[in-house]
């Protein structure tokens, strides 16, 4: 299944850390938090919060590295159990309408 998130940041590693090798891949999306049962002078929520997807690599964030925040992107997700626990496992992410920079100068006007 698809999910379109915004992401306002993002961040991999690919190395090892005494002696262990490292592949990872996190993505920061924005959420709107859910208003539907705030109680004046109860309980409130408001605004926005992060949500963070793990990627299946480093590769996945480095080939995502050039395109300025905030952008949308389309991540693959799958839901897995181990028989007790369900969760969503991001397979593939795919950046959205990212604006590509015009490599021919701009003329100035006479």
């Amino acid at each position: 299944m698809a999910i379109i998130i915004e992401v306002v940041g993002m961040k991999a590693f690919k190395g090892s850390v005494n002696g262990e090798a490292i592949d990872s891949g996190t993505l920061y999306g924005r959420v709107k938090l859910d208003q539907r049962y705030n109680k004046p002078g109860e309980n409130f929520k408001g605004g926005h919060a992060v949500e963070e997807w793990k990627v299946p690599n480093a590769e996945a964030v480095f080939r995502m590295q050039h395109i300025p925040f905030p952008f949308m992107a389309s991540l693959e997700v799958e839901r897995v159990s181990n028989g007790k626990e369900t969760k969503e496992m991001v397979t593939d992410v795919t950046p959205l309408n990212t604006v590509k920079a015009d490599p021919a100068p701009l003329k100035k006007a006479a």
